[in-house]
């Protein structure tokens, strides 16, 4: 028998799960993170747009307002940012603003590398920094191959997050959508 398994389907989704932060308790973001990716990974279907989710950019503002979605243009994406799937997808779908927890805070530059983020000393130009999370983290996404990763300046080390940016994005609309009060209650709204 020719094909994946399911002891590579369960290797891959067990190499995807994020390294929690060390400290009190794990938060939310790492673990539906870790539940999305690897719900993501053992389904086994990739779109046609090379990222794990295709998602409409009328789901984000609908869930975050029209004026709360960035969509960047190709001027603002740093040359480090080859992974062309990204590309597109931080052009069509965009990327939530400040969805808690991950604030974005471009500083004049839209996407900036952490090299041009932090200055000289950080020697990770191809890492594209897309926020920072509550505990001092930043989101980064590799620049050549589109995972998601966090980076934090006291320790310096990279610790995956999600596959793709759509499942990053997926995830902090689920997040949205769990905090809503209508999910709370049961309900959807008429």
């Amino acid at each position: 028998m020719h094909g994946v398994t399911a002891k590579d389907t369960t290797t891959r989704a067990t190499r995807a799960l994020p390294c929690a932060p060390t400290g009190r308790g794990t938060p939310l973001l790492w673990t539906s993170a870790a539940v999305i990716g690897c719900l993501v990974l053992s389904a086994g279907r990739r779109p046609a747009s090379g990222l794990a989710l295709d998602l409409p950019y009328r789901l984000l503002v609908r869930a975050f307002g029209r004026g709360r979605v960035a969509r960047y243009e190709d001027i603002d994406f740093p040359p480090a940012l080859t992974h062309e799937p990204t590309r597109r997808f931080l052009r069509e779908t965009g990327l939530p603003e400040n969805a808690f927890p991950l604030a974005t805070d471009d500083d004049g530059i839209p996407l900036p590398t952490l090299a041009e983020h932090y200055g000289h000393g950080v020697p990770a130009g191809h890492l594209v920094r897309l926020g920072r999370l509550p505990d001092g983290s930043d989101v980064v996404v590799d620049g050549p191959t589109g995972t998601v990763l966090t980076w934090h300046p006291c320790d310096a080390s990279l610790r995956p997050l999600t596959p793709d940016v759509s499942t990053l994005v997926f995830t902090l609309w689920l997040l949205r959508r769990a905090a809503a009060p209508e999910a709370v209650a049961g309900f959807e709204p008429t």
